[in-house]
């Protein structure tokens, strides 16, 4: 049941921006050459960009070239050396650390959205707030055609190259909801 999504995986190609931590708002970024930002349809931009306001990281709207606010009020930004995040209409970083899935920041499922810390999984909500710890070996969003079982972890997964796929093997899979309460996913545990 789950074994089709497990095989299509994490994110399609590789897109080289440098992850940070989701908590680290408090240091500066520095720029030693002009500001940059390229009229592009992808939203990645130089990490120069990134201001700190009263301990919080913001993006000024002057480097907004096609922001895509979702239902929640935040729009996805690439940034390097800061990795995926989401904005809100301050511009206010508000998630950083933020999956890639094909080749773009995750959406957000059943109200959260994955983070991935170098190999380390959780996920958070819309406000920023880390929902399920970032401690999983795996995570990932199911929905098929037949079903949508949302939000999953797995502890001891091992990650695996399928063609220009990552897949998760193995391991103990469970079903997270937006509180950060675990199910086990018995069926993802049987392939």
């Amino acid at each position: 049941m789950f074994r089709s999504a497990l095989i299509a995986f994490m994110f399609c190609g590789a897109l080289a921006l440098s992850p940070a931590r989701s908590d680290d708002t408090s240091r500066p970024v520095k720029s030693e050459a002009a500001c940059v930002v390229e009229d592009i349809d992808t939203p990645t931009m130089p990490a120069c960009v990134v201001q700190i306001r009263n301990g919080k990281s913001y993006i000024p709207k002057k480097y907004w070239m096609h922001p895509h606010f979702n239902r929640y009020g935040l729009s996805p930004f690439g940034i390097i050396d800061f990795g995926l995040v989401y904005i809100n209409r301050a511009g206010r970083i508000v998630i950083r650390d933020v999956a890639f899935m094909d080749n773009a920041p995750d959406d957000f499922h059943h109200g959260l959205v994955r983070i991935d810390r170098n190999g380390v999984w959780g996920f958070a909500d819309p406000s920023g707030r880390i929902v399920v710890p970032v401690k999983y070996s795996c995570a990932l969003n199911f929905k098929d055609q037949f079903q949508d079982v949302g939000p999953l972890v797995c502890i001891d997964c091992r990650e695996e190259q399928q063609g220009e796929y990552h897949a998760c093997v193995g391991g103990h899979w469970f079903k997270a909801d937006r509180q950060g309460n675990l199910t086990p996913a018995p069926d993802a545990n049987a392939h």
